[in-house]
């Protein structure tokens, strides 16, 4: 996502008020206070209007997306270049969290649904926090590798009754 985009607003919250959003998601079952506002200080938050495209299938963005508010749609390109929505997001969920991890191209186009706030967490914020708070950066990592293994586990359900 571009936060130079006219659809896209910037908001100017401090660490305490970011981990107040972050605390009504899963993470706030997973981390202390303590730890929410220290991610406070590594992430934003954007407010993005509907129909905006947030992460583009096939860029390089190492951005990880916590949805706090509004609904995203996941969309992936078909061979003959047509976009077929695999998957509705809605607030608090978590995405863009693979190409964090493994800084490969992004696999599926994500677009807002309605108006959205989210909080970015960059690669280059994750790796600044695993310098100087390495033991909440593995939290975070450990979360991500949980919900990873969740979205696995539920495609592999769907898959077998393709088969």
């Amino acid at each position: 996502m571009l936060p130079k985009e006219k659809n896209v607003e910037r908001l100017q919250l401090n660490p305490d008020e970011l981990a107040q959003m972050l605390d009504k998601t899963s993470w706030g079952n997973d981390l202390s206070w303590s730890e929410l506002v220290t991610l406070g200080k590594f992430i934003q938050a954007y407010k993005v209007k509907p129909h905006t495209v947030l992460f583009a299938e096939g860029e390089s963005n190492q951005t990880m997306a916590i949805l706090v508010e509004g609904r995203v749609e996941i969309l992936k390109s078909t061979l003959n270049n047509q976009k077929k929505s695999i998957a509705k997001v809605k607030s608090p969920q978590t995405f863009g969290e693979m190409s964090l991890i493994d800084g490969q191209p992004r696999s599926a186009e994500v677009v807002a649904d309605s108006s959205c706030t989210c909080l970015l967490l960059t690669k280059e914020k994750f790796m600044a926090m695993s310098e100087r708070q390495s033991h909440l950066a593995f939290k975070i990592l450990w979360k991500i590798s949980s919900l990873m293994s969740q979205r696995l586990r539920q495609v592999s359900g769907q898959l077998v009754d393709l088969v």
